[in-house]
C-alpha cells in the first residue's frame, strides 16, 4: 500500500514512458540518465548490510552537471543539495547510496522536504514536459546501465516538484513487482525478484513526466531537496 503523509491529498501522475539504455525513444522508457556514462555507479559498498546510510558522503550525485559529488549535511534532515541553475548548464539526475540486504525486503520509505522559494522548474530532456518530478529507484549490484532490468522505478512514488513543497512528505512503496517498472517501463516479476536478491543501490531520480532520470534544474528562484530519512525494510 502506498503511504503518503502530507497536509494534502497525494495526486499520482500519469504513467511513465522512458528511454532505452541511454538512447531516448518515443516508445521506450522512463528512467535512464540523459548523460549516463557506461559503467554505472561507482564500485563502492555499503557500510553495513540491511541499513540505508544517512551519511551524506555515502550518497552519490550521478550523471548530473554543476553538482557536487555528494550532498551536504543539513540541520533540517540527514542531508540536502541545492537544485542547480539551468542557465549555467546545471542539472541533477540521480542521487543514490549503496545498499545490500541479507533479509527479505518489504518496503522502501522516504521522508523528505523540498524547500522552495519561488523556484521556476526546468525539465532537461526537450522531449519531456513539466511538472518536474522525483521518484524512488532501486538498482542491481554491478549494474552497467545496459541491462533493462538493472534499474527499477516506483511510478506511484512520483512527486511533482512545486506541488507540495515546503512541507515534510513521506512516501512508502511496497517492494512487490506490481509497483515497480524497469528501464523499458515494463513489469517483470521474475526479474524484479532477482534484483531484490542482488540489490546494490537505492535512491531517488529527477526528471519530468515521462523520463524519470533525465534531470531537472531551476531557471529562477531557489530550491533545496532535504532528505530526512530513507529506509528499506
Amino acid at each position: 500500500m502506498l503511504l503518503l503523509q502530507t497536509e494534502h491529498v497525494r495526486r499520482v501522475g500519469p504513467p511513465v514512458v522512458a528511454c532505452a539504455l541511454g538512447v531516448c525513444a518515443l516508445l521506450a522508457l522512463a528512467g535512464c540518465a540523459l548523460t549516463a556514462s557506461p559503467g554505472g555507479p561507482p564500485q563502492v559498498g555499503p557500510q553495513a548490510p540491511n541499513v540505508v546510510s544517512l551519511d551524506p558522503n555515502q550518497w552519490y550525485i550521478l550523471y548530473s552537471a554543476g553538482m557536487p559529488a555528494h550532498p551536504s549535511a543539513d540541520p533540517a534532515g540527514a542531508w540536502s543539495f541545492e537544485f542547480p541553475n539551468h542557465s549555467t548548464g546545471g542539472h541533477v539526475n540521480y542521487v543514490e547510496t549503496p545498499f545490500n540486504a541479507t533479509t527479505t525486503l518489504h518496503n522502501v520509505t522516504v521522508t523528505f522536504l523540498v524547500e522552495d522559494d519561488a523556484a521556476q522548474w526546468v525539465v532537461i530532456d526537450p522531449t519531456d514536459h513539466l511538472p518536474a518530478t522525483c521518484r524512488l529507484m532501486i538498482e542491481r549490484q554491478n549494474d552497467d546501465l545496459t541491462d533493462p532490468n538493472g534499474r527499477w522505478w516506483a511510478q506511484a512514488s512520483m512527486y511533482n516538484l512545486g506541488s507540495e513543497d515546503n512541507q515534510v512528505l513521506t512516501i512508502s512503496i511496497p517492494l512487490t513487482p506490481d509497483h515497480w517498472t524497469n528501464v523499458m517501463g515494463q513489469q517483470d516479476a521474475e526479474a524484479f525478484a532477482q534484483t531484490l536478491q542482488e540489490i546494490g543501490w537505492v535512491g531517488v531520480t529527477f526528471g519530468g513526466q515521462f523520463f524519470a532520470g533525465h534531470g531537472v534544474a531551476i531557471s529562477g528562484g531557489s530550491a533545496k531537496y532535504v532528505l530526512i530519512n530513507y529506509s528499506v525494510d
